[in-house]
């Protein structure tokens, strides 16, 4: 009979590539909340007309394409995220010398790749090479914990086997509803019920003659960067959006010496709702979306913590 697998205990080991696709050891390791991470193998008929000797099945079939990748979600901390936020945003920068200040940017390309191991539970490990970051989200609202989630082109996975060693680093405190400070935008404060950051590094397979696997991905399109929010209603986010406002929106959580903040660049409020449908307090529904001034990039996040290492444990 074969062994039964489950979740408990899943988790994500992540290790920077120096060479896209040349699967590198696991330094960076991180508790799972869900992974789907997989092969996704495009089996299709061959296009001949030929069938059986009697019946009208096709006699074969080949493989147009290999995919490798899918989404992971994890708990966002102070001090254990910097190497994912790295691959999510493309640069990092260090000021300090404890606490230290990793300010992290967009950049022309997201870095090299990352190799991703990925645990499921007590059972088996899958090894993907080549992983770049497509999309990421940064999600928290009233009563939870910040979530990243990130959606994942790989090039291909190694055959799966027995899972790696994790080794956890020191420091583990949670990104927490509670540790919110009030959002600004042009003047304005607000009190948030929920918050979703969604970057696209708009990332594309590159499939090529001579293989069936994806060459590097790289971007198809402009990257984009959005912050939706929820509060109660406030004309002055409205006044905001109907002027066209343009300001940096920024909020920061606060866990005693450490800081977690994200700063959408230039942002204007591309949509603005309030529909009413009880006798509750109205609820109102902004997106933020950030732009480039030549200078700042669209959206900065910055770390504060007691790591000297912008992507360690």
């Amino acid at each position: 009979m074969a062994e039964i697998y489950h979740g408990r205990g899943a988790v994500i080991g992540l290790g920077e590539e120096s060479t896209w696709g040349a699967a590198v050891s696991r330094t960076n390791w991180r508790p799972l909340i869900s992974t789907d991470l997989t092969r996704t193998i495009e089996k299709v008929p061959r296009p001949s007309l030929r069938v059986g000797a009697a019946g009208a099945m096709r006699r074969a079939h080949y493989v147009q394409a290999d995919n490798a990748g899918g989404s992971f979600e994890i708990e966002a901390t102070y001090e254990n995220v910097g190497l994912l936020i790295k691959h999510i945003m493309g640069t990092v920068a260090t000021t300090g010398s404890g606490p230290y200040t990793h300010t992290y940017t967009f950049a022309d390309d997201v870095p090299t790749g990352l190799t991703i191991e990925n645990v499921r539970g007590t059972g088996t490990s899958e090894v993907f090479e080549g992983c770049r970051i497509n999309t990421a989200t940064l999600a928290v609202s009233a009563g939870g914990v910040m979530t990243i989630g990130a959606d994942i082109i790989a090039e291909t996975s190694a055959a799966r086997g027995s899972a790696g060693s994790a080794s956890f680093g020191s420091g583990d405190t949670p990104v927490l509803h509670s540790h919110a400070t009030t959002l600004s935008f042009n003047g304005a404060t607000y009190d948030l019920v929920d918050m979703t950051l969604t970057i696209n590094n708009a990332l594309a397979t590159r499939q090529h003659l001579g293989s069936a696997v994806t060459k590097k991905p790289l971007r198809s399109d402009f990257q984009s960067v959005e912050l939706a929010v929820t509060l109660e209603v406030s004309d002055v986010a409205y006044t905001a959006f109907t002027a066209d406002s343009v300001s940096d929106a920024v909020i920061t959580f606060n866990a005693g010496s450490q800081a977690f903040q994200i700063n959408v660049h230039n942002a204007f409020i591309s949509s603005a709702t309030d529909p009413v449908s009880d006798a509750n307090v109205i609820s109102q529904s902004l997106s933020f979306v950030g732009q480039s001034d030549g200078t700042d990039e669209g959206c900065k996040i910055i770390v504060v913590n007691n790591n000297s290492s912008s992507t360690g444990n």
